[in-house]
């Protein structure tokens, strides 16, 4: 694929062909620089690498270190009870068990629903340390009272708290979680944030297309003050500045049967 965004419309007037062979712009002394020139550069560059990449790569290949990982034990605690405005404000506390010592680390959380408690998912740390339990529970349990870094608490729920899609306080759902790294996406190396995405949170057996929505934006100083002229002592300083091109990488999931892939690029399927 290529680039979708159309960049010959005002103010940038960038009407290059690559059916006109042109592979450099020549300025010449005492004749004004066009906008389109300066934007023409630019997509003659392009062309010239996006021939190489489609070369070498295919659409959406990882081209540097990127790993996309399927995770089917992605621990859940429904919650009756937490200290803090939202649950996602717990993300990266390490709680402790107040029942058997168990010690879990926050992922991830989601806010209640009118069907489901608000529920963390975890990286169980530490099994049971104390009574006939040390060693052997592994997960918290229904009920338990939770105490966590910077002065967080939360109560587990009990298995009648939730709710339609399952009825445990306690299990494991299902999620896929990407590394940062460079994807070959229309023509362009584009890097991409660390992310996790849920595929099922309370089941171990879903079936999806998993891959990233590639999103195209222009941003301009309006959106992002740094575009203003930084030259600070000259009398330009602040000045509005040229836009920017953005591509934005987001994992994503689709139903198998889906076929609406124009802006999205498969990279599993579960």
């Amino acid at each position: 694929m290529a680039i979708k965004t159309d960049f010959n419309i005002s103010p940038y007037f960038d009407d290059y062909l690559e059916s006109k062979r042109f592979h450099r712009v020549l300025f010449r002394p005492g004749f004004a620089v066009q906008a389109r020139e300066l934007t023409q550069i630019q997509s003659i560059l392009q062309n010239q690498i996006q021939r190489l990449g489609d070369h070498l790569f295919k659409d959406g290949a990882q081209v540097i270190p990127g790993e996309i990982q399927y995770i089917n034990t992605y621990h859940f605690v429904k919650l009756s009870a937490f200290s803090g405005s939202s649950v996602t404000d717990l993300i990266g506390t390490v709680f402790t068990g107040g029942t058997n010592g168990v010690v879990a680390e926050v992922w991830n959380a989601t806010a209640a629903t009118a069907t489901e408690a608000a529920t963390l998912f975890v990286n169980y740390t530490k099994t049971a340390t104390t009574g006939a339990s040390a060693g052997v529970i592994n997960r918290f349990v229904s009920g338990e009272s939770l105490s966590g870094t910077g002065g967080a608490t939360a109560t587990v729920g009990t298995t009648n708290v939730a709710l339609p899609i399952d009825s445990k306080a306690i299990g494991t759902g299902s999620a896929v979680r990407v590394e940062a790294g460079i994807y070959y996406v229309n023509g362009l190396f584009v890097q991409n944030e660390a992310q996790t995405l849920i595929l099922e949170p309370y089941f171990v057996n879903p079936s999806f297309k998993v891959g990233f929505t590639i999103t195209e934006s222009i941003v301009t100083q309006s959106d992002d003050t740094t575009l203003n002229d930084n030259a600070q002592g000259s009398s330009n300083v602040n000045a509005p500045g040229a836009h920017r091109f953005k591509i934005t990488l987001t994992l994503a999931k689709k139903e198998l049967d889906d076929t609406e892939d124009d802006d999205f690029i498969e990279l599993m399927r579960v």
